[in-house]
Order: structure tokens, then sequence, then C-alpha cells
């Protein structure tokens, strides 16, 4: 099949790499991407294609992205008329994913939101939540590849309500280890912080260079939070939470 990508960056390049694996022929759009942008997509195997031909000949394109380019990606591709499958895999607020399923509206659309690292066969599993009634299909892209696919619902909105969960647990932690690490510094008790890495619930605490090394992703998480917030919202809990968690990516972006 042939497929496109938007865009390669740390999730994306590995999951299409996956595609390319798995026997298709996929794209992508070099146009006004980064040098970095570029470097991964010559690693994963994808051929650069002007916008155009890259949406006017996919039978399939996959948005991963930062979330907060995922809806303008979908009216670009929708404006070009797309009407194959669409699988839209980033971590989106129910509002958020109507409007990018609404700007497709001739594609086949797909939700989807991946958990776990980018995929490269190691020991914990790469797994990708998918949901809609095409999600089957969405799932046979990645057959025999080190992405495990896992259909949770017929319709969207399953898929980023499962990743949206693990993500509000597993970066919310964190947020909160980044937070201690600032505040015993504050104080400097960072050596009596870091000694609690023992306690079987104290795994986060082992390396004081954590928010230093979370910089570099504060970006990207810090919007993911703000669906994040918005999804709680909808589902009548605590999106405050969220917000205020949201301002440790803030102050480290």
């Amino acid at each position: 099949m042939r497929i496109t990508v938007f865009h390669p960056g740390a999730m994306g390049s590995k999951l299409a790499a996956q595609l390319v694996v798995a026997g298709h022929e996929v794209h992508w759009v070099p146009d006004g991407r980064s040098a970095a942008s570029q470097a991964r997509a010559d690693e994963a195997g994808l051929i650069g294609t002007p916008f155009a031909e890259a949406v006017g000949a996919a039978e399939a394109i996959l948005c991963s992205c930062a979330p907060q380019g995922a809806v303008d990606i979908a009216r670009q591709v929708g404006g070009a008329g797309f009407s194959g499958l669409y699988v839209e895999a980033n971590p989106l607020s129910p509002a958020s994913l109507a409007e990018a399923r609404s700007a497709v509206p001739e594609a086949r659309f797909v939700d989807a939101g991946v958990i776990g690292p980018p995929p490269t066969g190691g020991a914990s599993p790469t797994h990708l939540m998918l949901s809609g009634a095409e999600a089957e299909t969405a799932a046979g892209l990645w057959a025999g590849t080190a992405v495990t696919p896992m259909v949770v619902g017929a319709e969207p909105g399953a898929a980023s309500a499962a990743k949206s969960s693990y993500a509000l647990y597993n970066k919310g932690k964190a947020a909160l280890a980044v937070l201690a690490f600032q505040l015993a510094d504050k104080h400097g008790v960072t050596d009596a912080l870091i000694a609690q890495q023992t306690r079987a619930d104290a795994g986060s605490l082992k390396d004081p260079g954590l928010p230093e090394q979370l910089r570099s992703v504060a970006w990207r998480w810090g919007p993911e939070f703000d669906e994040l917030a918005e999804t709680l919202d909808a589902a009548g809990l605590e999106g405050d939470a969220a917000r205020a968690l949201r301002q440790v990516w803030t102050r480290l972006t």
C-alpha cells in the first residue's frame, strides 16, 4: 500500500519505518521541514514527495505529530480531497478529535494513540491503540512489525481516551518528579530525596538530572496536557489537575 506520513518526528518516523518493514511504500513531505526531520526520514526509508502528489496518490495517511499541529494537518489533507484511510495518531481531546475528523469528511477516519517507546522491537512493547469502523484495517498495516496494534473501540475517541489515560498517569508522574527535584534543590536536600529511590513507589527519583532531560520534550508534552485537561473536563473529571501539571512543562520550555 502507498502511505504518506505527517510528520517524521521521534515517534512518527519510527512508526513509518515499521510500515516500510511491512512492505509498504511510505512517503513524506520534506518541504519546510528541518534537517533533523530529513535525517529521520532517510533513516526510516521514506520517500520525499511534494504535498499534492503525497496526498493525491496515497491510499492511507498517518498523522503523527505534536498535538498542536494535528487539526491543521487534517485541514490541509481534507482540503486536498483525500478519500482514503486517515489514521489520526495524536493524543487529542474529544473536541479536537471531532475537529480533525470533520476536516477530512471524505476519508475513512481512524482514531489512534501510541503508548510506549518508539518501536524498536525491544522488551517494552509499543501499543498502537485504534478505534473506529476501519480500526482493523489500520491494524493490518503494521502486521508482522515491532508495533502491537490494539483495537479498543468501534467509534473514534476510544483510542485517544486509552492513550490519554496512560499519559495522564505516566507523564503526570514525571511532572511531579520534576517538581520534587526542584523543591529539593531549593532547600539543598536533593541527596535525601534521591535516597528514597529504594522505595517501591519511588523509581522516578533515581536521577536528579530528570528536569533537564525532560526539557527537550516539554514543548510537546505541554500541549498534550492541554488536550488532557479538556478530555478530563469532557468526562466530568478534574481537568484543572492536568492544567496545574501543564505549568511544569511551561516552565521547562
